[in-house]
């Protein structure tokens, strides 16, 4: 068995170096614990490869689908999205999917209940669940090194107020005092979200449970004034509980109301419409470019969602 791995190995590197990806393919489907193996002259994966043939993104999407990582670095600190931008610069949709991003613990709780939410799940806990995507959503200021559990406890705490340690007691949920089970959320819930979190640079977005702002992830490479960044992120944290709607058309509409009502706006026509909250310090501080969301910004998060569905191989619905 071992012998014959190897040589499944051995063709897998030279296929994926010769861009041999119907053979590629063939070969994960029998070895699938091959999908990061890299060889030994140069340390690159299948993915490597990929984004060095600049390969489509149905091939990207079915690597990735097996568990490719996308934070795998080559002997020389490569990962695939550093070669896609170094021999493709013009590819924008690589840098897109294949952005060095671990999944959060708000996309991973996301993925656990869209294959199926419990049974007997009252509603303080849909509620809380909802609540926690939320607020693990955004990770921008979260250290590598911070420990999931622990980040978990901390948010339970605080969209609670209850240990999550503390052993379940029922009680009648009558507002405003909402019961939530801990033993479900401790006992059950954690360990399968630390478990997926262990391997969340293998884990790709995923139709049934991605949401738009999901398409956000990296930030846009240029602005119109100073508070547009500010805007993306704050568009990026309240979009995360939004489905991807069946359409492209569909989805523009939506973020231009987005943007609207959060800019307190009728057009997208002005160049500089002033958000106080948005102020951060420099000579535009606090003004954000209508015509930049119009013209740049949501058609570039609207190509993304686009892109999307070329790698899953879904295309327009509805």
């Amino acid at each position: 068995m071992a012998d014959s791995l190897a040589l499944a190995a051995g063709q897998l590197s030279l296929n994926a170096w010769q861009g041999k990806w119907d053979e590629v393919l063939g070969i994960l489907e029998h070895s699938p614990s091959l999908i990061n193996h890299v060889s030994q002259k140069k340390g690159y994966s299948a993915l490597h490869q990929a984004a060095w043939h600049g390969a489509d993104l149905t091939i990207i999407g079915r690597l990735l689908q097996y568990g490719a990582d996308t934070q795998l670095k080559t002997h020389e600190q490569q990962t695939a999205y550093d070669i896609a931008v170094k021999k493709h610069a013009q590819r924008e949709d690589l840098r897109f999917v294949l952005y060095p991003a671990s999944r959060t613990l708000a996309q991973l709780m996301r993925k656990i209940f869209a294959q199926g939410m419990p049974e007997l799940m009252h509603y303080p806990d849909k509620l809380l669940m909802d609540n926690l995507v939320m607020l693990l959503s955004d990770e921008v200021c979260v250290s590598p090194t911070s420990s999931a559990k622990e980040r978990f406890y901390a948010a339970f705490m605080a969209m609670t107020g209850t240990p999550l340690s503390t052993p379940f007691e029922r009680h009648a949920s009558i507002p405003p005092n909402w019961w939530v089970d801990t033993d479900y959320w401790r006992d059950e819930f954690l360990p399968q979200l630390l478990a997926l979190e262990k391997c969340k640079s293998c884990i790709p977005l995923e139709h049934s449970w991605a949401t738009i702002g999901d398409l956000l992830t990296p930030d846009h490479s240029g602005w119109g004034l100073r508070g547009d960044p500010w805007l993306w992120m704050e568009m990026r944290k309240s979009l995360s509980r939004v489905p991807l709607p069946d359409t492209l058309k569909d989805l523009t509409t939506l973020l231009r109301n987005v943007v609207l009502a959060r800019t307190n706006s009728t057009m997208l026509d002005d160049d500089a419409v002033y958000v106080p909250r948005f102020c951060r310090g420099g000579m535009s501080s606090g003004h954000i470019s209508l015509r930049f969301w119009e013209q740049k910004g949501i058609p570039a998060i609207v190509q993304r969602a686009e892109w999307l569905r070329e790698m899953w191989g879904t295309g327009e619905r509805g």
